[in-house]
């Protein structure tokens, strides 16, 4: 008889315990022997802060949540959204065999501390995709066409017709449009794109040219993409040690009538160097979507700037992106027990660990 196990999830306040619940019994199911549900944080202001923390600083920083510390014990799975999965969390539960979280990015779970331990960490690669690259492609609308400059200046009771980039407010057809990054969300901007009539240039050196030039664009080094581009847009992770992506230098070989957008990371931009950017006019806009802190602090320079358009970290929150979330990631955690092969484990490694490899094996027994 296969050996059944218990499993944790905590849910937050974009997704909650709940949703976790309905989705791990569903899938599951047959595999559970109990079910442990909370919410790490319910509270939308608190989540967005301590997120962003956790992000910034790693998940380290964080305590660990007291349903794990009084349910965890036991526990082989632990899942959620922005749960910080720490050495501590890791500690508190001996048994853990899985660490699962529903979006892309790992930043809230300490992937080497798991590796060590045996623990296989999933994550959800592309969950958000289909809303990140329509709204970046939102952005570049939005700003290069002054679309919320133009909404607020009729809410204010000015009916504007003047702005910054008034003497060359483009036309898509036939611009160059830059991709930093090409996995799903930046393969899907390129596609929702050609229908505009865009040339594309990418820079991605995880990806074979190959796979570009098929999708219509052409495979060139940073400093061409952005020497070249009429818009840049973000679709990178963030760099070893804090680097940035984008600071003076690239800003510098921008065309003045360019413009970046960013819907990825805010740590990928030097926002000194944006600011001096956009305050300059050595580049025609920006359009953000993420920001160093969040909310944006009153009293920040960017908000005085008027060739900018900002958002408040919306790209990914779309209903199907949230709601199909857990089954994703439960559904590749099934793909364990049925022989199938996963799509988004962090560290594979821990496919031959033999604290692993015999938990499994009783599992599927």
């Amino acid at each position: 008889m296969s050996r059944k196990f218990k499993a944790l999830v905590l849910g937050d306040a974009m997704i909650r315990g709940d949703a976790f619940a309905v989705s791990a019994k569903q899938i599951l199911g047959d595999h559970l022997s109990d079910l442990a549900v909370g919410e790490w944080e319910s509270d939308a202001g608190k989540l967005q802060a301590r997120r962003l923390a956790v992000e910034k600083q790693g998940p380290e920083i964080e305590i660990v949540d007291p349903l794990i510390e009084t349910q965890g014990r036991d526990a082989a799975l632990l899942a959620g959204l922005f749960v910080p999965i720490s050495s501590k969390v890791m500690d508190a539960m001996p048994n853990l065999r899985i660490a699962g979280v529903a979006r892309a990015g790992v930043e809230n779970v300490n992937v080497k501390a798991a590796t060590e331990r045996g623990v296989l960490v999933f994550n959800v690669m592309g969950r958000n995709a289909e809303a990140v690259s329509d709204f970046a492609v939102g952005l570049i609308l939005a700003e290069c066409r002054n679309i919320a400059r133009s909404h607020m200046g009729i809410k204010n009771g000015e009916w504007r017709k003047k702005f910054v980039n008034s003497e060359w407010t483009p036309e898509l057809k036939g611009k160059t449009v830059g991709l930093v990054g090409f996995g799903f969300i930046g393969s899907l901007v390129a596609q929702k794109l050609s229908g505009f009539g865009v040339k594309l240039l990418v820079h991605d050196t995880w990806v074979d040219p190959s796979v570009i030039t098929a999708a219509g664009g052409r495979s060139v080094d940073k400093e061409t993409l952005f020497r070249e581009s009429d818009f840049i847009s973000l679709h990178a992770r963030l760099l070893p040690g804090g680097a940035k992506l984008v600071g003076a230098a690239e800003f510098a070989l921008m065309k003045p009538t360019a413009y970046l957008i960013n819907t990825a990371r805010a740590g990928l931009v030097d926002e000194t160097a944006l600011i001096a950017a956009l305050k300059t006019n050595k580049i025609a806009g920006a359009g953000l979507d993420v920001h160093s802190s969040e909310p944006i602090a009153p009293g920040s320079e960017i908000l005085t700037l008027d060739n900018v358009t900002l958002t408040s970290h919306i790209a990914g929150t779309t209903r199907e992106a949230l709601t199909r979330s857990p089954d994703l990631l439960f559904g590749d955690i099934a793909k364990l027990f049925t022989g199938g092969t996963p799509n988004g484990i962090a560290n594979p490694e821990v496919l031959k660990d033999p604290r692993f490899t015999a938990w499994l094996a009783e599992v599927k027994s």
